[in-house]
């Protein structure tokens, strides 16, 4: 008899991509498999439909760490969640539930505890959100992506997985992605990825000097959607420049065969630091300079991140004291040939490419 699995996330790529890779790797594992996404957000819909997947939406209600009239109904939107979730549940009725955390993933675990279905919940981050530490106290194990997190849950019930990645980020071709991007294979290429939402401080550091970076670089930057008509907007006042149009492409997102050819063009990327950017950029070996979301607009989790990625060779700078100046600094350090080498190898070993693998096993197990 074919195994139900339920797998609950949404909200930004962070969250979604390496659900649809465990997702993946449970249909490798055994193609009789019934997989269910359930969870919120346009970006999981459209993920789920083009990896093939059920998708069920339920409402959620997203706690804020201040003050914010919209908290008064998060007790209201978290009873319709729990109702859809038992609903859903009873009719799906999966062997095991594995939560991506998240506001929306509080309810379906809490469903499936009721149901006495084994719960599993995975944590990206170096420092575990609000949710898992909630779902932590009776899942049967929590997935952690670093070594560190294993101390902020009971002891035994932290697995170290590593973060699963999309299987098709590693298949990029170099020849076919400058081809693709029409760029040079004898200059350097910097990817500049703001993840699926952009990131305004790292698209104004390069837009502030784009006239120093495409003289030496050559450019593709990911902006994000929300934000490309002010960068669009800032780049034409450069005018008709010649070498903004030979070595700088801008895109506001990309899929992820596109990223996949991203990446394969880089040879250095300059990053948030969302952990499921950190773990890509080191299963390719990617020298990064990592600039963390700032304490002022986070809970201060991609700067954990960017800690302990700094380890294993990344360069991490605060946003609030970058200059262009400085990352131009890094990137000349950072292609020495020598330096380049050494801090590829680096990175690599940072990465876990049998994540999805692994979390796959032990949910049909």
């Amino acid at each position: 008899m074919s195994k139900h699995i339920l797998l609950v996330g949404g909200g930004s790529g962070g969250h979604v991509f390496p659900l649809i890779a465990v997702a993946e790797a449970l249909k490798t594992a055994d193609s009789s498999t019934r997989i269910m996404m359930l969870g919120d957000g346009p970006f999981l819909a459209e993920a789920c439909a083009a990896a093939g997947l059920k998708y069920k939406r339920i409402h959620s209600g997203k706690l804020r760490r201040y003050f914010d009239l919209r908290n008064l109904l998060v007790p209201f939107q978290s009873f319709i969640g729990l109702l859809q979730s038992l609903w859903i549940l009873f009719w799906f009725m999966p062997d095991a539930v594995l939560t991506k955390g998240g506001a929306v993933a509080v309810m379906p675990a809490l469903a499936a505890r009721l149901y006495a279905i084994r719960v599993y919940t995975h944590e990206s981050d170096a420092v575990p959100g609000l949710a898992n530490r909630v779902i932590g106290k009776f899942a049967k194990l929590i997935f952690v992506s670093f070594e560190s997190t294993a101390k902020y849950f009971k002891e035994g019930r932290a697995v170290l997985s590593g973060l699963p990645i999309r299987p098709g980020i590693l298949s990029g071709s170099k020849e076919e992605a400058l081809q693709k991007f029409n760029l040079r294979g004898d200059r350097k290429t910097i990817l500049v990825a703001g993840g699926s939402q952009g990131a305004k401080r790292i698209n104004d550091l390069i837009l502030d000097s784009l006239i120093s970076f495409v003289k030496t670089y050559q450019i593709i930057h990911q902006c994000g959607q929300g934000q490309l008509p002010e960068v669009k907007k800032t780049v034409e006042r450069y005018g008709e420049s010649p070498e903004i149009q030979a070595n700088y492409r801008l895109f506001p997102f990309f899929d992820s065969g596109e990223m996949a050819l991203a990446y394969a063009a880089a040879d250095v990327v300059i990053s948030r630091g969302g952990a499921s950017n950190l773990f890509e950029i080191s299963a390719l070996g990617k020298p990064a300079i990592i600039i963390p979301l700032s304490l002022a607009a986070s809970r201060g989790d991609q700067i954990d991140n960017a800690k302990e990625f700094q380890t294993y060779g990344g360069i991490m700078m605060e946003e609030e004291n970058i200059t262009p100046a400085l990352v131009l600094n890094q990137l000349q350090e950072l292609l020495e040939p020598d330096r380049y080498r050494e801090v590829s190898l680096k990175i690599k070993s940072f990465a876990k490419l049998d994540a999805a693998s692994h979390i796959s096993q032990i949910l049909l197990s």
